[in-house]
């Protein structure tokens, strides 16, 4: 059943017109190209970041051949995210999915400061709690993004590794997910440009919601939100998910 629901999606998406007229002021959704310069913003100033090609056989062609998704490796994960404080606080629920509460920007780049700076100051927190006799050994994660067609948003994917550089179960996953979403927003399924096991990944169908908020907040505030900046919003409501898990987010490297 869960082969045959993963090729009705991958026909889905196939047959699925590629988005070629810009709708992120209207919708939060984004085209291709749209797609690929907000990766380049995000490896441009998160160096961590970088461009995957993937399996050639897997390759999309709306997108360059050396842009098909991103990439960050052994990203450490040093506590369960039942272990934060005040965990999934910021949550709501629409039908079968939990989304999270987005905060609204008072201009873009000082909300990209604040995000950077947010994400620095729970690294830090996670690094001296690291230290702590009772916390767990640190996990570590390969996540990437990609693009998906038919909800014409990024995607997050997640594979992850015990102490030992064994993969997690997927129960073992499910622990580094704040608990409203998991099984709820998160799927495990094949990755679309990778032949191993299945991954961990968000579902995006509330994605374009949330960033629509965020536009539509900042032009209550006479502000607008470039195209490029996309990512760095979506990694924000990603990390609302995902707390422990500290992916490159630095503020140095944004602010500049």
């Amino acid at each position: 059943m869960a082969r045959l629901l993963a090729k009705a999606k991958e026909v889905r998406e196939a047959l699925y017109p590629v988005l070629q007229q810009s709708a992120f002021a209207e919708r939060g959704v984004l085209t291709p190209d749209e797609f690929v310069k907000a990766g380049d913003e995000l490896v441009g100033k998160c160096p961590t970041w970088a461009w995957e090609s993937g399996d050639a056989s897997q390759r999309k062609n709306y997108l360059p051949a050396d842009k098909q998704y991103l990439v960050t490796r052994d990203v450490p994960c040093a506590q369960r995210a039942s272990t934060v404080e005040g965990c999934g606080e910021n949550i709501e629920t629409e039908g079968d999915f939990v989304v999270p509460k987005v905060t609204t920007p008072s201009s873009t780049e000082a909300e990209v400061d604040d995000v950077c700076a947010s994400l620095e100051e729970a690294s830090l927190q996670v690094n001296d709690d690291a230290a702590a006799p009772a916390t767990l050994q640190t996990r570590r994660y390969d996540l990437s993004i990609t693009y998906d067609k038919y909800w014409q948003s990024p995607r997050m994917w997640l594979f992850g590794y015990n102490e030992q550089h064994a993969p997690l179960t997927q129960k073992q996953a499910l622990e580094d997910i704040v608990s409203a979403y998991a099984l709820r927003t998160v799927t495990f399924e094949r990755h679309p440009h990778l032949a191993d096991l299945p991954h961990a990944s968000i579902h995006p169908c509330k994605h374009p919601q949330a960033m629509k908020r965020i536009l539509d907040q900042a032009a209550r505030n006479g502000k607008g939100v470039d195209p490029a900046q996309a990512l760095f919003f979506f990694l924000k409501f990603i990390a609302n998910m995902v707390p422990t898990i500290d992916y490159d987010f630095t503020h140095d490297a944004v602010a500049g």
